[in-house]
């Protein structure tokens, strides 16, 4: 069993776990953080497969687009659990920053690592035998994506965000 495999399973059982937490979260937003997590996780486990189109829509459009409705609807409809206090500073919080912390770097050196691999060679416009030879239009998408476009990939990141923050300033003035 290689490393990759290795860290495939450690991806399972997290992706199982936040699965598990998600039925059992006693809090809406606890569960859609859960839910990310799952979400994460199976994007992470697409890259290592080499699918990195299937990959990085998950990421982009499961984890980043749905997820942000999802808590944009909780944080509007006001839903929250006044008994509930969380604490970084327990011990079980510190173990998942953690490890969490430490999977994270695992996983993106794998990915970064298969990113520079020397098959994908060219940016810019590719032949039907460049792209046989890479490998086909997933990961020349992905590869393109993610090295030529990034720049306009990260302004419609900040976009969302900003939209977002938007929209809880004007929601908090509308429950004050």
């Amino acid at each position: 069993m290689d490393n990759i495999q290795i860290v495939q399973l450690i991806l399972c059982f997290l992706a199982c776990m936040s699965g598990v937490s998600v039925l059992l979260s006693k809090t809406p937003l606890s569960a859609a953080l859960s839910l990310l997590g799952v979400l994460l996780c199976t994007g992470f486990i697409y890259g290592l497969m080499n699918e990195h189109f299937i990959a990085t829509i998950q990421l982009v459009v499961y984890a980043g687009a749905i997820m942000v409705l999802f808590i944009f609807s909780i944080m509007l409809l006001n839903l929250k659990d006044e008994n509930y206090e969380f604490s970084w500073k327990t011990p079980v919080s510190l173990a998942g920053i953690t490890l969490s912390s430490l999977l994270f770097i695992v996983v993106i050196r794998f990915l970064v690592d298969d990113f520079l691999s020397p098959r994908v060679k060219n940016i810019g416009f590719f032949t039907t035998n460049q792209i046989a030879q890479i490998g086909g239009n997933s990961k020349v998408l992905a590869h393109a994506l993610f090295s030529q476009f990034y720049i306009s990939f990260e302004v419609i990141s900040l976009a969302l965000l900003t939209a977002l923050v938007g929209a809880v300033v004007l929601a908090k003035r509308k429950f004050d």
